[in-house]
């Protein structure tokens, strides 16, 4: 697990509406847990962004409320943004306890070069995160998947193939393929097109051969008469 990023919050001002705190600069949001009373929170939007584009969507983050000495360590739920300009809107934070189980999302990195991409085929990824349940200090960033393996066509990476870390627990089928090398659909078609020109090809060869015969055959008629 890596060094976790700082977030910043602050008590929420329950006497401004979200859309007066939006126009401060601000960013409604919630701390909630297991027997954890849930506590209304607001966070300053530019701090704010900077975390989630640090990666903090599926880090453990370290929260400080603002008055408050104690921090928590905590999971980020759900965010909502404006659907047309992509805005913060409000975020969920969910806080954890040490010794107790979470579940998150972790995303898939691939690494490395599929031999098999030499011979035509095309590496598709079927899956780029994986559902997982673990301690919060077992967290991983991220879980790599080495494309090296894939030496031949519809060839694929499972799951079980996958180096998951001590303490994780994957809540996926593990014999689901992450990644599988396909052959384009281009190429498909063109062997296709190929494959029915020799066909046209061939019937064509035959109904000549077929037309060729009678005519040889009313010739020897007519040279026994």
């Amino acid at each position: 697990m890596a060094d976790m990023r700082t977030l910043a919050a602050q008590p929420r001002d329950e006497n401004l509406k979200p859309r007066a705190m939006r126009r401060e600069g601000l960013i409604p949001g919630v701390l909630y847990g297991f027997e954890f009373e849930t506590r209304p929170l607001q966070f300053r939007e530019q701090n704010l962004q900077q975390v989630i584009r640090a990666g903090g969507t599926t880090r453990l983050l370290d929260l400080t409320i603002e008055g408050e000495s104690e921090q928590e360590i905590v999971l980020v739920r759900e965010i909502q943004r404006d659907s047309v300009t992509g805005r913060l809107l409000h975020i969920d934070l969910y806080r954890t306890i040490a010794g107790q189980a979470i579940t998150s999302t972790v995303p898939l990195i691939t690494v490395g070069e599929a031999p098999a991409s030499e011979e035509g085929g095309v590496v598709n990824q079927l899956l780029d995160s994986l559902d997982i349940e673990c301690l919060p200090k077992d967290l991983p960033d991220e879980i790599i998947v080495d494309l090296s393996p894939l030496t031949e066509l519809d060839s694929a990476i499972l799951i079980s193939d996958l180096d998951i870390p001590e303490g994780v627990t994957v809540l996926h089928d593990h014999e689901s393929a992450v990644a599988r090398v396909v052959i384009p659909r281009s190429t498909i078609e063109e062997e296709e097109e190929e494959l029915a020109a020799a066909e046209a090809e061939a019937l064509e060869a035959e109904e000549l051969a077929e037309g060729e015969e009678p005519a040889e055959e009313e010739d020897q008629e007519a040279d026994e008469e």
